[in-house]
């Protein structure tokens, strides 16, 4: 459920960035021919968030092997980073760098044409991390079926 509720929210984030929900006056939903290939890849990367953030939190809070939170933290910065745009977080960072604010816009604007790049970029480093939380779960079962080994 808690996959769900983040995936949902992310990926309605992206659409609303990307301009693909509008909600003034009325809320419309519109996807120009060409915005296909960036609305799979929003909604790709709102479910990988979705899963990987979960996954992660949960190997952090269960605590059980130092590996698998480590991982798990990784995990979580990953997801947070994927998926958005650069240009994205340039309200906050033009207001806290202002005087750099003019060479933060031109990088956003030029960084915004490679879109797509960025994106896929992102949905690999998503596999790549849902992989590996994958892996230190696996291993973590193993050492839980396995038992503690006692000195005789």
């Amino acid at each position: 459920m808690a996959t769900i509720l983040v995936a949902a929210s992310y990926g309605l984030l992206l659409m609303f960035v990307d301009q693909f929900l509008f909600i003034a006056p009325y809320l419309v939903f519109y996807v120009p021919p060409t915005g296909f290939g960036i609305l799979a890849l929003d909604i790709l990367l709102s479910t990988l968030t979705g899963i990987v953030l979960v996954v992660s939190l949960r190997q952090v809070w269960s605590g059980r092997s130092k590996g698998s939170a480590s991982t798990g933290i990784l995990a979580i910065v990953a997801a947070l980073i994927a998926g958005a745009c650069p240009c994205y977080y340039l309200v906050p960072l033009l207001a806290v760098v202002g005087g750099v604010g003019g060479a933060l816009g031109a990088i956003g604007i030029m960084l915004n044409a490679y879109q797509v790049e960025v994106k896929t970029c992102s949905v690999v480093l998503l596999l790549i991390v849902s992989w590996g939380l994958e892996r230190s779960a696996r291993m973590t079962c193993r050492l839980k079926e396995s038992g503690p080994t006692r000195a005789t």
